[in-house]
């Protein structure tokens, strides 16, 4: 199968990206994402972190600690989609604190799960993967990181090609085997 042929099936898969943003760097990652999968966006609602600066201080003294509270969500079910992409910033070298309360809460999730972690630059991208397989409970499909410092470029997308393309090697692995 050729390289036009993965893009093609990777893009028409069903896709949920569940994402989580306060600066709003998430977001914009998740909706290039959707734009460039023809996914959907599904935002994950934690009233706690959105205040300026209290939501800050609670977001990261929360993911030191790794209390991962989140009010009841209503999303369509993730099970309904062919694939999940679970997008979100780096606090305190975890994923944030909203995607590893949605991971712990032991959804019902597709055999495709895969995470873009934004990051600030001063937090750990592999701790952060590492605890969000854990709480996952195996490995994610494809993984991709995203410095803030890349927003906007040729790098950052760059990154998302080569998660995209990522996926599609994970989806023709799974059905391989």
């Amino acid at each position: 199968m050729g390289q036009m042929d993965t893009h093609a099936r990777t893009r028409h898969a069903k896709t949920g990206i569940v994402f989580y943003s306060r600066s709003g760097y998430s977001k914009r990652v998740a909706q290039r994402l959707a734009d460039m999968l023809n996914g959907t966006l599904i935002e994950i609602d934690a009233p706690a972190y959105k205040r300026p600066i209290l939501g800050y201080l609670h977001a990261g003294f929360d993911s030191v600690r790794q209390v991962c509270k989140l009010p009841p969500q209503t999303f369509t079910p993730l099970s309904d989609y062919d694939r999940v992409i679970l997008c979100g910033p780096v606090w305190t070298s975890y994923p944030a604190t909203p995607l590893r309360a949605l991971l712990r809460s032991d959804p019902s999730l597709p055999d495709a799960v895969a995470l873009c972690l934004t990051s600030g630059g001063h937090s750990h991208f592999q701790a952060a993967v590492d605890a969000g397989t854990a709480d996952l409970g195996r490995a994610f499909s494809a993984v991709a990181s995203f410095p803030n410092e890349f927003e906007g470029t040729e790098t950052e997308h760059r990154i998302l090609e080569r998660f995209i393309n990522d996926l599609g090697n994970a989806e023709r692995s799974m059905i391989a085997n």
